[in-house]
């Protein structure tokens, strides 16, 4: 369906010898059929055999005008090609609305989410069950999976229900070598139905983005507390696979300052912020004698024990959904992936244990 009848548009492109209505927006709304672009491509290639007619018509010296309106009229037949065959007006990306909430995601602060989602829509289905991946959102280190599940009549999925076994895998050039996630079904309100919502949860010491993502599923079993365990509902295995591919919204601040753990110095090279996790690149020698033979002592080796804004507003552990860390070598990498968005662009400085990391400036 056109906005604009092509007359009107090619009139308005003349009248104003501009380019700007070039991203289509004013001009396409909804999805052209095959008939409706071929009805364009004809209007639009009559006006030009038409202009072009009359150019010839004019003597020599006073074609420069018509010549430059030609040109105008020609790219914009090639820009309507493209919306056309495009579908300029093609869906626009919106939240799904049980991650909207799960992250308080709303008009003030889901533009600083832009690019970071991507809609899957792959699904596997076995033994009358069907998982199908609908929504992802990242940054280079964390992602969230949003699945839908649907099984058998007779069987209820609930928050006690669970898939056995569940393995994350990524194939891709420097795959993660530490990884931490959960895949868990919300309480989506009606625990009497055969249908469910499952939120993955990952962090990993290596940029995922861009990878192939691999998750594979075992039994589907619900807990029964008469006998204090796990019972199978159905047995098997489902595995979906897909890339990811969505833009990384973080802010590096490569640092370089030193960091003392138990009596020794460790460098802290890079803080990522992105909007929905911190994450922390740190290296030195210790941690590979840490990882051979760990010290007794309880607790984490390295935290984030705040988050401070320009504002003044600090952030705790508390403010985090979860947090996790890994070892490779002289490598270690902390993620802490937070409850409410943060806004990439205020935060003032990071603390590790009891060191201040100054990002402002940086």
């Amino acid at each position: 369906m056109m906005k604009k009848q092509i007359h009107e548009m090619l009139d308005s492109i003349q009248e104003r010898e501009t380019m700007n209505l070039m991203d289509g927006s004013e001009l396409l709304v909804g999805e052209l059929t095959p008939e409706e672009k071929e009805r364009i491509l004809k209007l639009a290639l009559s006006r030009i055999k038409k202009e072009r007619e009359e150019q010839n018509q004019l003597p020599l010296g006073i074609k420069t005008g018509k010549n430059k309106r030609w040109k105008i009229l020609a790219a914009a037949v090639a820009a309507v090609l493209v919306f056309a065959s495009t579908a300029v007006a093609a869906e626009v990306f919106q939240w799904d609305h049980r991650i909207s909430a799960y992250l308080e995601i709303n008009q003030d602060n889901s533009a600083l989410l832009e690019g970071s989602g991507m809609n899957p829509n792959v699904q596997i289905e076995q033994n009358g069950v069907t998982i199908k991946a609908i929504q992802t959102l990242g940054d280079a280190n964390n992602i969230y999976v949003l699945f839908e599940v649907t099984v058998p009549e007779g069987i209820t999925l609930g928050p006690n229900s669970r898939f056995d076994g569940l393995i994350v895998e990524f194939s891709g050039k420097e795959e993660p070598t530490g990884m931490g996630y959960s895949c868990d079904f919300l309480d989506d309100g009606s625990d009497e139905d055969n249908k469910g919502t499952m939120l993955l949860s990952l962090h990993a010491n290596k940029d995922i983005n861009r990878k192939v993502i691999k998750v594979r599923f075992g039994d589907l079993l619900h807990y029964e507390p008469a006998q204090g365990d796990y019972v199978i509902d159905v047995p098997g295995n489902w595995e979906l696979k897909w890339q990811l591919n969505y833009q990384d919204n973080s802010l590096q601040y490569h640092v370089n300052q030193d960091l003392i753990i138990h009596g020794e110095t460790v460098k802290v090279n890079r803080v990522d912020i992105s909007p929905i996790a911190v994450n922390v690149h740190i290296s030195g020698n210790y941690f590979k004698k840490f990882d051979l033979i760990p010290p007794d002592f309880k607790g984490d080796l390295i935290r984030i024990s705040a988050i401070t804004l320009k504002d003044g507003t600090v952030l705790t552990p508390e403010d985090a959904f979860g947090w996790g860390s890994s070892i490779h070598g002289n490598k270690y990498v902390l993620n802490m992936q937070m409850k409410k968005l943060l806004d990439v662009k205020k935060v003032q400085s990071i603390t590790l244990n009891e060191t201040q990391i100054l990002l402002a400036g940086k």
